[in-house]
């Protein structure tokens, strides 16, 4: 006669990336030898499982879910070391044993997300990007609007990102054991409403602690020893949900879930299982089941969206809670300290201060680190601790190794606390063609994806660098801004050299999903992206399109772009978009042989655009107030700059005559024909007699102070040095100020402290210096009334007011 074996169920309820829970998890499931292995996670995942083994993920990881036709609605699961889910895969997959994930499907949580949204009234992307909402049901995180928009849910089974998310969801399912009654109240952290935001506050009151965390590492995390406390976690979960309100449907529907799936474990003939989940779901999956019909009602009808499901590397940062990612833990290099080190781990970790600390040329020795160690230790005891925690050792650090520098003490939190470790994934992961094709590429390129931030300097004259450039010109179209173009760095380095700053972010990999719509390599795909833009773009965002097109090599697209530009700029009347428009074509222009991709069709467009700029200048410059003149003439410089840069000696003519024209008007604004003044000057076209006679005649008694001004802030704007070496051009200055009456240069004040503020402080001296050498003469009759002047009390202030204005004698 054949026995039958009763089966073993062990729920192990756990804190989401503990590394206590973690450990415990280990060895709980060393204990059981369990056949098979169930873990709260979205169930259509299970595909993923396998490549967990044999070392082709490297945490931290996350599992990214993103809806087909909208890849920017997505949310993520991430792992890293210490997170008792991983630890559960790893020791699984090792020793072949079935792994399943229990929980939810992905297609079941966005579309429950969905569905919530439009009963609220939401859209379903965040245009902003930055605004940041707590989301109850608690499925992961969840990233819309390409990737940049997080909103934050504490419901307890995914990755959620927002803001101060000061109870997320690993502190909703964290576990945790008082002994006594829990002093239930109407408010704070022990009210039943309070209870299933956060069961570790309830517990940690429970046990006389004010801090929720600080209790949790003592009991938990920082223990090495002693048996799983799994029994008592459920029992103290149980009690906490017996006196709380109700579940909401989606956490039952998730808990019926859960229990369906050990159901059907349970009769597939498995004898002894192990369920790792959030521990505020323990006593939901403990043994005797409640019967399964309840569970089959609540799940019929569960809508499902079709959802895209791979791996995709994490960050440590985006694990801490600081970082506006929140996983519920606000410092992942000291839980996977934790997690890796079983003796002298105060020890092991100052050691590793002093290091960093060492790195920044500090004085750190070993006697230091022994110091810190002693001071951690201390505090421990006093404030009857079994072991220094993170705040301990932080105090110490700040005491001992730090004298007291927040400073270093920041930089230690960032660089050991938090840490900006990239995870990484195998090259046979299931994914996107598009992130495929990037993967190639970047391999192909020896671009490595880091978190940490590193410059990239590009020769453009050779092949590789150049492939690069082109690649990082292409993302950016497509809305993966894996790099930033250094403008201010590539200029001061030539025209044959660029400079990106690299930083590949977790968040990118969505936009990857997204922009995966456009085509399955990178540059099919950012051709039918910019093409499409082109659609519905203004002139100047047609020609700085056909500019990145340039800089990006897309053939195909640079043609349509040509033709739009062309349309676009013999229909379009306004000076301001035309003058936008022509620096991006001229300049592709210019640099289209540094690159290989040359085009006739653009010299033709730029010398159309300019024609049309010289021949509409006259009226747009009509009846403009000095603030509108003012922001014209920023576009005035772009055009003359772009002009010289094309070097066409036809254009430049045309151009230096529209300038001509502009500065010999007197019935528009100052900061106009001040500035046409100047880049004549600059051009070689006016001699500076000729402008010192135009300086003053502008500057002649009858004209208003304050068109006086704005016509010398048009003139000096960006070019102070001019006064510090034509010392007649300062005197006409200087003489203008010294006569003007006490009322008009209140009036003109505001506009001349702008001009000569926007200096350099540099240019501002030597003009200083140079004023103090202008002769008095010339600045009017001496005024009829003496005033008596006590020159030992004005000699301070006349010391300071020589400072001010940048001299330095």
């Amino acid at each position: 006669m054949t026995q039958t074996v009763e089966a073993r169920v062990e729920v192990m309820g756990v804190r989401h990336h503990g590394p206590g829970s973690a450990r415990a998890v280990v060895a709980g499931l060393d204990a059981l030898e369990p056949d098979v292995v169930l873990i709260e996670g979205p169930a259509d995942c299970d595909h993923l499982v396998p490549f967990v083994a044999g070392g082709r993920l490297v945490p931290p990881v996350a599992m990214l879910a993103a809806v087909a036709d909208d890849p920017a609605t997505s949310s993520f699961w991430p792992f890293a070391e210490f997170s008792p889910e991983w630890q559960a895969l790893v020791w699984a997959t090792a020793r072949g044993v079935p792994v399943r994930f229990v929980d939810l499907p992905a297609g079941a949580v966005l579309a429950a997300r969905a569905a919530q949204d439009a009963a609220a009234g939401e859209h379903a992307g965040d245009p902003e990007g930055d605004g940041e909402h707590e989301d109850g049901d608690g499925d992961g995180e969840r990233t819309d609007a390409g990737g940049d928009g997080e909103r934050t849910d504490a419901g307890g089974d995914g990755e959620r990102t927002g803001g101060d998310a000061e109870r997320t969801d690993v502190d909703r399912d964290a576990p945790g054991a008082a002994d006594g009654v829990v002093p239930w109240t109407d408010d704070g952290p022990t009210s039943p409403a309070a209870v299933r935001r956060d069961p570790v506050a309830a517990l940690a009151a429970a046990a006389g602690y004010d801090d929720p965390e600080r209790w949790w590492e003592d009991v938990v995390e920082s223990r090495t020893d002693g048996p799983t406390p799994f029994a008592v976690i459920t029992e103290a979960m149980a009690a906490l949900r017996a006196a709380a309100p109700e579940a909401d449907e989606h956490e039952a529907r998730r808990e019926a879930h859960m229990r369906q799936q050990l159901r059907a474990a349970l009769k597939a003939g498995h004898r002894r299982v192990a369920v790792v989940c959030g521990a505020w779901h323990a006593p939901a999956l403990t043994t005797p089941l409640p019967p399964a019909a309840g569970d089959a009602r609540l799940l019929t009808g569960l809508a499902k969206k079709k959802v895209t499901l791979t791996w995709v590397p994490w960050t440590s940062s985006r694990l801490a809670r600081a970082s506006g990612y929140g996983a519920g833990i606000t410092s992942p290099g000291w839980c996977e300290h934790l997690f890796r080190t079983d003796r002298d781990v105060v020890a092991s970790w100052l050691v590793q201060v002093g290091a960093a600390l060492r790195e920044k040329d500090l004085p750190v020795s070993s006697a230091h680190v022994i110091e810190a160690v002693r001071l951690a230790e201390t505090l421990a005891t006093v404030r009857g601790r079994h072991l220094p925690g993170l705040a301990e050792v932080t105090e110490a650090t700040r005491a001992v190794l730090c004298d007291g520098d927040d400073a270093l003490v920041a930089h230690v939190t960032a660089q050991l606390v938090v840490g900006e470790r990239l995870g990484e994934i195998g090259d046979d992961v299931p994914t996107v063609p598009l992130d495929a094709d990037l993967r190639a590429t970047a391999r192909r390129l020896r671009l490595a994806f880091s978190a940490a931030p590193r410059t990239l300097e590009l020769d453009l004259r050779r092949d590789h660098d150049l492939a690069r450039s082109r690649l990082l010109h292409r993302l950016t179209l497509l809305g993966v801004p894996w790099g930033q173009a250094d403008e201010a760095r590539s200029r001061s380095t030539g025209t044959f050299r660029e400079a990106w700053s690299l930083v590949w972010r977790p968040e990118l990999a969505v936009a990857v999903v997204e922009a995966a719509l456009w085509g399955t390599t990178v540059e099919a795909a950012a051709t039918a992206r910019c093409v499409d833009r082109a659609a519905d773009a203004d002139l100047r965002e047609l020609t700085g399109l056909l500019e990145v097109a340039l800089l990006a090599d897309l053939a195909a697209a640079t043609g349509p772009l040509l033709g739009r530009v062309d349309e676009q700029a013999a229909h379009d009347g306004d000076i301001g978009r035309l003058m936008a428009a022509l620096p991006p074509l001229v300049r592709a222009h210019r640099y289209s042989d540094v690159r290989g991709t040359g085009t006739a069709d653009l010299a033709r467009v730029a010398d159309g655009l300019l024609a049309r700029i010289c021949a509409g200048l006259a009226a747009a410059v009509t009846g403009l107030d000095d603030e509108a003149a003012s922001a014209l003439r920023g576009q005035v410089d772009a055009t003359h700059a772009a002009v010289r840069l094309r070097d066409d000696p036809d254009g430049l003519r045309a151009w230096l005559g529209t300038l001509r024209a502009v500065a010999d008007r007197a019935d528009i604004s100052g900061a106009l024909t001040g500035r046409a003044t100047r880049l004549l000057l600059d051009a070689g076209e006016l001699d500076v007699d000729e402008v010192r006679a135009r300086m003053g005649q502008h500057l002649s008694y009858g004209t208003p102070a304050r068109t006086q001004a704005a016509w010398v802030d048009g003139f000096l704007a960006g070019g102070g040095l001019l006064l510090a070496h034509d010392r007649a051009l300062l005197g006409v200055v200087d003489d203008w100020l010294a006569t003007l009456p006490t009322d008009a240069f209140t009036d003109a004040l505001p506009l001349l402290r702008r001009t000569f503020g926007a200096m350099p402080p540099a240019e501002r001296r030597n003009v200083g210096d140079a004023a103090v050498a202008v002769p008095a003469s010339g600045r009017g009759p001496a005024a009829s009334t003496t005033v008596a002047v006590d020159a030992d009390l004005a000699a301070g202030p006349l010391r300071t007011v020589a400072l001010l204005l940048g001299a330095t004698r």
